[in-house]
């Protein structure tokens, strides 16, 4: 299986930490995020930040694959080949990264996972109990599913009148970013995501004896501000009050996936930050937690 895959060997007595990007994203979210786009690769990932810049210098966007790779930790990472097809079509290319890992390392791997990326790192373990997983942390994961997708349903009308009103040129502009939303909003690989889905009907997993579990998860949904609207708060105007999802109430989620539904129901530790769905990524604080995390994982 020939695969683009980024890695930097490191000590061969630290565990290797395979990193797994989500739904529409590609391997840049953890290795090159400044240029990172997400969304299907239609929407530049620095239009979520804001003014936040992981804390550093010169805008720089550093990533836990940068902090344990400092660390002298060996790090693996590639772009699924079909990023917004089903889960399954995601967890075979975990199986032959997870080799290649194996063989950086005599300390096991730990798995980390962002967005949709967790739940594939669940499905493996479901399916794969072999020893080599110690750890899985999970970043803004939907482990209850989210009710994003269902609201795509509601504004598909909107959807239908933004496309001949503003043209494929029209780049830059606030109803452009949300017409580039909704039409992945509408994606069947969203629709998976949702609570109740057949792919959580079928997700019966568990604890795995050696494994140490940790999720986070954010309580900003302001996903970006364009023309002095932001959204999803422009979507709170249209969508009915009892049909507008947690994921987008402020202090209840990232803007995609609500706080509660972030912790898996077996973490041994839960940690919650005031960032939207991007920014996690990049906060400084969660990393060195995270960093933590590895190294306590590692000891």
């Amino acid at each position: 299986m020939k695969l683009d895959i980024a890695s930097r060997r490191g000590s061969i007595n630290k565990p290797a930490v395979v990193f797994i990007h989500g739904l529409g994203m590609s391997m840049d979210i953890w290795v090159n995020p400044s240029d990172s786009r997400i969304l299907g690769g239609t929407f530049p990932l620095k239009k979520l930040l804001g003014k936040r810049e992981g804390g550093e210098k010169h805008g720089a966007l550093r990533t836990l694959f940068h902090d344990l790779e400092q660390k002298d930790y060996p790090v693996v990472t590639w772009s699924q080949r079909r990023p917004a097809a089903p889960i399954d079509s995601a967890v075979p290319e975990l199986e032959e990264i997870v080799k290649i890992s194996g063989e950086m390392t005599e300390s096991g791997i730990v798995l980390i996972g962002h967005s949709r990326g967790g739940l594939i790192g669940r499905k493996y373990l479901f399916k794969r109990k072999d020893g080599l997983i110690r750890g899985l942390i999970t970043i803004s994961t939907p482990h209850k599913g989210s009710s994003v997708a269902r609201i795509a349903g509601y504004l598909s009308p909107l959807a239908s009148l933004l496309n001949p009103v503003f043209p494929p040129g029209d780049k830059g502009t606030l109803f452009f970013s949300v017409k580039r939303i909704l039409q992945f909003l509408r994606s069947r690989a969203l629709r998976e995501l949702l609570p109740g889905s057949n792919f959580f009907k079928s997700l019966k997993d568990g604890p795995v004896e050696g494994v140490y579990y940790t999720s986070a998860g954010g309580t900003n949904p302001t996903l970006f501000t364009l023309s002095n609207y932001s959204f999803p708060d422009l979507l709170e105007k249209i969508v009915p009050g009892n049909l507008y999802p947690e994921e987008m109430k402020k202090g209840k989620g990232d803007g995609l996936v609500s706080a509660e539904s972030s912790k898996l129901p077996w973490c041994d530790e839960h940690y919650v930050v005031e960032c939207n769905h991007a920014e996690i990524l990049f906060d400084k604080s969660l990393r060195n937690i995270m960093v933590q995390v590895v190294e306590r994982i590692s000891s």
